[in-house]
C-alpha cells in the first residue's frame, strides 16, 4: 500500500507516494542527519540526475543503508573495531547546474 504525503522541495510544495517502510526510513535518515524530511528531500531532488523524484528517494534510501552496512562490515574486519552510531553526513556526489538547492 502506498502512502501519499505532501513535502516541500526547495520552495515547491509537492506530493510523493511511497510505501510506509520508505517513509519510516526517510524519517530515520533525516533524524540521523539532523535534517527535516523536507530538507533531506530537497537535497535528494537536487541530485536526482535522470531519475524521477520518487525513484530518487527510494534509490537514496537503499544506497544510504547499503553504505552503513559496508562501513560496519569494514569495521568488524579491522584490527581495532569501532561501532558506528551514526553514518557520516550525506554528501551529494554532484550538484546539477539546472536545479536550485534551497
Amino acid at each position: 500500500m502506498l502512502v501519499n504525503r505532501n513535502i516541500t522541495v526547495g520552495s515547491l510544495r509537492t506530493s510523493v507516494r511511497l510505501e510506509p517502510q520508505f517513509w519510516e526510513a526517510l524519517s530515520d535518515i533525516a533524524a540521523r542527519e539532523q535534517l527535516t524530511v523536507d530538507r533531506l528531500c530537497t537535497i535528494i531532488d537536487a541530485n536526482t540526475g535522470e531519475l524521477g523524484r520518487t525513484a530518487a528517494i527510494r534509490v537514496f534510501i537503499a544506497s544510504y543503508f547499503a553504505e552503513i552496512r559496508t562501513r560496519e562490515g569494514l569495521s568488524t574486519t579491522a584490527t581495532s573495531p569501532t561501532m558506528i552510531e551514526r553514518p557520516a553526513p550525506f554528501r551529494a556526489p554532484y550538484i546539477p547546474a539546472t536545479r536550485a538547492v534551497g
